[in-house]
């Protein structure tokens, strides 16, 4: 078999050529990659992550500075979707220096986000993936608060319908009420319809030169800020591996199926641990929702953001929204519900006629 080989070889110098070049294009290749991926992990470093196994699964986590003294309360901040920590690096830095370092905060990325993976994970998996967290990796009697951020937020519910204890939590742009029925799904829809399509350029973008697409990025980053910080660049990055992206339009599905009817009976239980941050014109949490918790729960502590505090406020507005978390934490803000409610109906109307608010939840 050998001699045939070497025969057929002899007398083909085209087909020993052909060869030749694919075995080179192929160790080209596999080095290019190398090089892409030792960048983007060069890169990652810099967000300074921890990795840690919970509940079977890697999960990339951001610690501030002063984790270590464990006397302190937690903030866990349960980021939105996508949820790769690194996007709330900045909030969370500022947040503790707000709060004057009275706390010590951790930023946990969603299982199959970061680092991503192959496999898919549901909402379930994140509120578990969460609760591993708390009951395996925190000291026991350690006070802990919430500060979930959209999707976050719902998981935040979770955890106090599945009775850990916790201290006052802050719930940002909270997108917990029938996501499938707000004016975003629209536009979730369609990605979802195309998310092959974009999965595959995320992979060709993925073999681009390393300095080139960070400019794309930081291209695509200034439609949110004109000035983009490294750790937002970065994060992007992260987000565009096509795993990643799986796992972010596996859980936008999943979110659409399982986020139904708020349970306004558990909110009315912990109101007073609880603190709703609504934005002005925010199409994943609009004020209509608003104006249904309030009608469920009519003592509920609730805040309307300045107009120009959107619901990825990670981009532009940290310095505002950890000021008003940490008012939150540290104070008993509470609006006068009877002089905000001819402004909340004011603003509501406002926005409903800009074209924000396209659903009325509440019958007046």
């Amino acid at each position: 078999m050998l001699e045939y080989f070497n025969n057929l070889i002899a007398g083909n110098e085209e087909l020993l050529a052909n060869i030749s070049n694919s075995i080179l294009i192929t160790i080209i290749f596999l080095t290019f990659c190398f090089v892409v991926i030792l960048f983007r992990q060069k890169d990652l470093n810099k967000l300074n992550y921890k990795r840690e196994y919970i509940n079977k699964n890697y999960v990339n986590i951001l610690y501030s500075s002063n984790w270590e003294d464990e006397d302190l309360p937690v903030l866990l901040i349960i980021p939105g979707n996508p949820g790769q920590a690194g996007y709330y690096k900045e909030y969370m830095d500022l947040l503790i220096l707000k709060c004057d370092e009275k706390y010590r905060a951790c930023v946990l990325s969603h299982v199959g986000h970061s680092p991503a993976s192959d496999k898919i994970f549901n909402v379930q998996d994140q509120v578990e993936s969460k609760l591993q967290f708390i009951t395996s990796k925190l000291e026991p009697g350690t006070k802990i608060h919430l500060i979930g951020h959209s999707f976050g937020a719902y998981i935040a519910l979770k955890l106090f319908e599945k009775g850990i204890k916790l201290e006052k939590s802050v719930l940002l742009f909270p997108m917990f009420d029938n996501m499938a029925q707000m004016p975003k799904a629209a536009n979730l829809r369609t990605l979802l319809n195309w998310q092959t399509h974009i999965i595959g350029v995320a992979w060709l973008t993925g073999l681009l030169p390393y300095k080139l697409k960070n400019k794309m990025i930081q291209f695509y980053s200034a439609r949110f800020s004109k000035n983009i910080q490294d750790h937002i660049s970065i994060t992007i990055a992260e987000l565009i591996a096509p795993d990643a992206l799986k796992n972010v339009f596996g859980l936008a599905s999943s979110e659409l199926a399982a986020i139904k009817d708020p349970d306004f009976k558990l909110i009315k239980k912990h109101k007073d641990k609880l603190v709703f941050y609504y934005g002005m014109h925010d199409l994943w949490a609009p004020l209509d929702c608003l104006r249904k918790l309030r009608k469920a729960v009519p003592d509920v502590n609730f805040h309307i953001a300045d107009e120009e505090v959107l619901h990825t406020f990670m981009f532009n507005s940290c310095e505002k929204v950890a000021k008003k978390t940490a008012e939150f934490l540290t104070g008993n803000t509470r609006y006068d519900i009877n002089n905000l409610i001819p402004n909340f109906d004011m603003v509501a109307e406002a926005a409903r006629a800009d074209g924000d608010l396209e659903y009325d939840f509440c019958d007046d």
